[in-house]
């Protein structure tokens, strides 16, 4: 999939190609981007079984970015007709406001005779932003299997939202990892402090011990934390990353399995 833009103020173009897979009833999007811009593609497909996502890694500012991400998205065939697929370009300037450069909605229906064929379609400028309800955060993952130590750094949060946020505004905020396998709760830790401004950075690495042959049925729970009083604290949102969630949650825990050794890094949406 190819973007290109000649400004910032012009839509980019698309060039996709569509793929299925009959034996894993899987819908697959591979993606080719040369906007030269921060960004990222979120894959977002509506079908009779629900909401899927994928996402791609951000990606820094180059003249040509390549993703060699494929996004996969489960399918039976036979809902394929009333399926709608969402692709959106998504661009995060240097100073981390993230806004949507275009998007292009696919109806399933007629585009089998299309699958494996690439074409090229222009991105359409959605009217408004979406809501990111709780507000979102940024963090990388990696798994280093000679030392059995899973990394995850936990970068920045943007558009922290809750009932009491003007009362929280100044307040410190921390972000609580809790390592699990399955249902048990292994370890946890805590970030530093930073100051609630709705958009905090905090840039640091959380490191747990994780054996390879436990790494799939492990995952990472997520809790923003504003501190309200002594030993006190407010759930701003979570997230979770593992095998056991769908979305970009487990499509990011499914690249760090496939790239060992390698920073990969995503914005999640936080929910309550």
């Amino acid at each position: 999939m190819t973007f290109l833009a000649a400004s910032c103020n012009q839509a980019p173009e698309l060039r996709y190609s569509l793929m299925y897979d009959q034996e894993r009833a899987e819908l697959r999007v591979a993606l080719l981007e040369d906007a030269g811009c921060h960004c990222y593609v979120l894959g977002t497909l509506v079908s009779k079984s629900g909401t899927a996502e994928a996402q791609t890694e951000l990606k820094k500012k180059v003249l040509h970015t390549l993703w060699e991400e494929v996004l996969r998205f489960p399918l039976a065939e036979e809902e394929m007709p009333e399926g709608t697929l969402t692709l959106t370009l998504r661009n995060c300037d240097k100073f981390s406001r993230h806004s949507i450069v275009g998007e292009l909605k696919l109806s399933l229906a007629n585009m089998e005779e299309s699958f494996g064929t690439a074409q090229w379609e222009r991105l359409k400028t959605p009217e408004k932003e979406p809501s990111t309800g709780h507000g979102e955060v940024l963090l990388s993952i990696s798994y280093l299997p000679a030392a059995n130590r899973l990394l995850v750094v936990i970068i920045k949060a943007k558009n922290l939202h809750s009932k009491q946020l003007k009362d929280l505004l100044g307040n410190d905020v921390s972000v609580k990892v809790t390592l699990r396998h399955q249902s048990l709760k292994l370890k946890k830790k805590q970030t530093k402090r930073a100051k609630h401004k709705i958009n905090p950075v905090w840039n640091e690495m959380i490191m747990f011990e994780v054996p390879q042959e436990l790494l799939r049925a492990s995952s990472v729970e997520l809790e923003m934390l504003s501190q309200v009083g002594a030993g006190q604290s407010h759930v701003l949102g979570k997230c979770s990353l593992g095998l056991h969630v769908t979305g970009t949650e487990r499509s990011h825990w499914e690249e760090m399995l496939r790239n060992p050794r390698r920073q990969i890094a995503m914005w999640h949406q936080l929910h309550m």
